[in-house]
């Protein structure tokens, strides 16, 4: 309630508000809301929920709102990110036109995540479901003069409100087996069959950009950063993954549900990371990075296990904090250098010094790298992994994981420490304001304070949550993630020889490195790139011809367009067969006498 009163009060007052008060006007709007979540932490601790209707003198209102410890994370990461995006938005967004509209869909657009996660009636959740994507919709073409920022929009729409079709049918099916639209209530789960978690699923798939749902994404970056940051991070793409959770708590699963999420969820991390390995655009990269990032969540909850649900839970939560910073300091990067394009950026590090630490740290949790909450999100999905005997997915999650260094380091080289592009002006650069560091230095700081201090995440967040779903709690991680129970100790002893391994190969080289030199280096007879060094356009057009077979088998686009072209060429047909019997009014009546017959017949 707290986003949308701060929405209409924009509204109203936005004629008379500058772009930066309407800024500090949405921020406290969140931060407010997310003081009133953090109300309720006492009683999600202790393992309770809680109801409430919104209408009390209506009894059979569908304004009743159910909170317990799954709404309690995804409510902490809408209002919580949401509220460092809207204190980046401060500064990023001032010069530009149209604030009043950018901030009251921006509150609105929490609002519906929150709404949904906390909807009791399931007419209400699908409700909040379409507001999100309605106000997707319209943040993604708020440069609506660009072609670009519009055809991203009808594609963003397109396809995820047509596969959310598949939700209404599923809630209507409960519902008429059922006679309640309340998913507490025990009738649903005596209703809830394979077909209904598979409708759930499809609606699940393109919110949350799962294969082969996943292609409407990297059109989204037309929009402004802070949009891109709490679309990836936040809200619109955690949507689908707490409709999959929350089936949890519903129902037991069968093992073909678990099935069918897991092949789902390792394609996706599988296709989003070869395709982030070909982009030269850096939002793009990230975009398809998430894409990658949701198929290991899917994946940890797919595997339907104690240690998997905890995996599942830490990985959103944590996945939240680090893809919202890194889409945050893509926004500095461009909004200071004026493009993001890899090409054509370079040398950074020395010109937005803030910027370039606080995306060594996301960039560092994203790749799993010690000390940070990514590395405790992997590791405990490894562990779920071999607990339950999935090497093959172990497997993929390590390449996919190699994958992911590879293209984030050479983003990080080609943005920070590459040699400046000759189109870059250098001396025109500065970094992001203290505000915008600000914003995205209180997620990084997170991010790394559940990688040395990950059990605070588990017992304060991630155990409230799997109690929600049916599960047992989990006490066995320890700090920076090492397990703390004798079963876990074989997978802290691996761990602890695998970090000193590393640290021991890094010191050896470190101490053997030859001095530098400025003599020429034999080549056998091929030139070096321009700078002595490899640029990230040599790594795309590496990955480019190498990946390129797997690209064309792994891009649903054609077949949608196909489809597309045939609906919209029958749609055609049937216009001009209307127009030729509006000019026969005779055949026209016989026609529709005909039409009338058959229904009736039917029916």
């Amino acid at each position: 309630m707290v986003f949308l009163l701060g929405g209409v009060a924009i509204q109203f007052l936005g004629k008379s508000l500058s772009s930066r008060v309407k800024g500090w006007l949405a921020f406290l709007s969140g931060a407010a809301a997310f003081a009133a979540i953090l109300h309720f932490a006492p009683a999600i601790l202790d393992g309770k929920h809680i109801e409430a209707n919104l209408f009390p003198w209506q009894a059979t209102s569908a304004f009743r709102l159910y909170f317990d410890g799954l709404s309690w994370v995804f409510a902490l990461m809408a209002t919580g990110i949401g509220s460092a995006i809207l204190f980046y938005c401060i500064d990023y967004m001032q010069h530009e036109t149209s604030t009043t509209r950018f901030y009251a869909l921006m509150l609105t657009f929490i609002a519906g995540l929150v709404g949904l996660v906390s909807s009791q009636n399931l007419l209400m959740a699908y409700f909040c479901w379409e507001v999100i994507g309605l106000c997707s919709y319209f943040l993604v073409g708020f440069w609506y003069r660009q072609t670009a920022a519009v055809n991203g929009a009808r594609k963003v729409l397109v396809m995820t409100h047509i596969p959310g079709y598949a939700l209404l049918i599923a809630i209507l099916l409960l519902f008429q087996s059922s006679g309640t639209f309340l998913w507490t209530d025990p009738a649903v789960a005596a209703a809830f069959h394979s077909g209904i978690f598979f409708l759930i699923l499809i609606a699940a798939m393109a919110k949350s950009v799962m294969f082969p749902l996943n292609t409407w994404i990297p059109e989204a970056m037309n929009a402004p950063t802070p949009v891109s940051a709490l679309l990836h991070s936040a809200c619109y793409v955690k949507a689908g993954v707490y409709l999959v959770a929350r089936v949890y708590s519903i129902i037991p699963w069968q093992p073909a549900w678990n099935t069918v999420l897991l092949v789902v969820g390792c394609l996706t991390m599988l296709m989003g990371a070869l395709f982030a390995l070909l982009q030269t655009d850096l939002k793009r990269m990230l975009a398809y990075s998430t894409i990658s990032q949701l198929g290991y969540i899917m994946t940890a909850f797919g595997l339907g296990t104690p240690l998997g649900i905890l995996a599942g839970l830490f990985y959103v939560f944590s996945h939240g904090l680090f893809k919202g910073t890194l889409f945050l300091c893509a926004g500095a990067i461009q909004h200071a250098a004026g493009t993001r394009d890899l090409r054509e950026l370079g040398g950074l590090a020395k010109k937005m010094p803030g910027t370039a630490v606080i995306w060594l740290v996301a960039t560092a949790a994203i790749i799993g790298v010690p000390l940070t909450n990514g590395f405790v999100a992997k590791w405990l999905l490894y562990d779920a992994a071999l607990e339950s005997g999935a090497w093959m997915v172990i497997l993929i999650a390590w390449l996919v994981s190699s994958f992911t260094a590879f293209y984030m380091l050479k983003a990080t080289i080609g943005v920070f420490f590459g040699e400046p592009s000759p189109a870059l002006h250098l001396d025109k650069v500065e970094d992001a304001s203290p505000r915008m560091l600000a914003g995205m230095g209180v997620l990084a700081a997170v991010s790394l304070l559940f990688g040395i201090v990950p059990q605070a995440l588990v017992k304060w967040i991630a155990n409230p949550a799997a109690a929600a779903l049916n599960f047992p709690t989990q006490n066995r991680i320890s700090f920076l993630g090492l397990q703390a129970t004798s079963q876990g100790a074989p997978i802290t002893a691996g761990a602890l020889l695998a970090i000193s391994a590393l640290l021991i190969i890094a010191l050896l080289f470190a101490l053997r490195r030859p001095a530098q030199s400025s003599s020429p280096v034999f080549t056998g007879g091929d030139p070096l790139p321009d700078g002595n060094g490899l640029t990230p356009v040599d790594f795309s057009e590496f990955a480019e011809s190498t990946f390129a077979p797997a690209g064309r088998w792994l891009n649903p686009d054609p077949a949608y367009f196909f489809i597309w072209k045939m609906v919209f060429n029958t749609a055609r047909l049937a216009r001009k067969g209307m127009e030729q019997l509006e000019k026969q009014p005779l055949l026209l009546s016989i026609g529709a006498a005909m039409l009338i017959s058959a229904l009736v017949l039917w029916l």
